[in-house]
């Protein structure tokens, strides 16, 4: 399968690979940009081996991570798009959205997720597409929100108690 790319006038999104491994690495091992995601940073073995998964998910699924970047300067933003939901019973899919601390703030996990999610109902033939949020990450609710999600429940994963959000197929 040949991963597609995704564009909007800010951004270029293409599938997130090996060769994004110095750019995520440097994210991943931002303690503030990793709080709400894992908890904790991520090493450059431990990183290399969830794009590894990411390129493998693509290739089995039709869908994975995209890299965010700027459509401009081709700087590199984050990483969003769909991942296995494998802590979460009775949820095939997650969405998955991770910008760089100083892109906080601009739009860009919004823009991103709308490209992301319509895409989604393009290649993902489940009917819901689900999101895992820390109760404490205040801005992940509003964009949530802004791309049809809902709180639906709050559930023990990982061993603390967080969010799960879903949207569902409209068709």
């Amino acid at each position: 399968m040949v991963a597609p790319s995704l564009r909007s006038k800010r951004f270029v999104m293409l599938p997130l690979s090996p060769a994004d491994l110095d750019e995520a690495t440097a994210i991943f091992a931002d303690a503030r940009v990793m709080r709400y995601v894992d908890g904790a940073t991520r090493d450059r073995a431990s990183t290399a081996r969830a794009l590894e998964a990411n390129q493998r998910c693509w290739t089995a699924n039709g869908w994975g991570l995209w890299a965010i970047r700027d459509a401009s300067s081709g700087a590199f933003l984050g990483q969003g798009g769909l991942q296995p939901a494998t802590e979460v019973s009775n949820a095939a899919v997650e969405l998955s959205i991770i910008i760089n601390q100083r892109n906080w703030g601009k739009g860009v996990a919004t823009e991103a997720g709308h490209l992301i999610v319509f895409d989604a109902w393009t290649r993902y033939a489940g009917h819901e597409i689900h999101a895992i949020v820390h109760p404490d990450n205040s801005a992940a609710g509003p964009v949530l929100r802004k791309l049809g999600f809902r709180h639906q429940d709050d559930e023990l994963i990982r061993g603390e108690t967080l969010q799960l959000w879903q949207t569902q197929r409209l068709a």
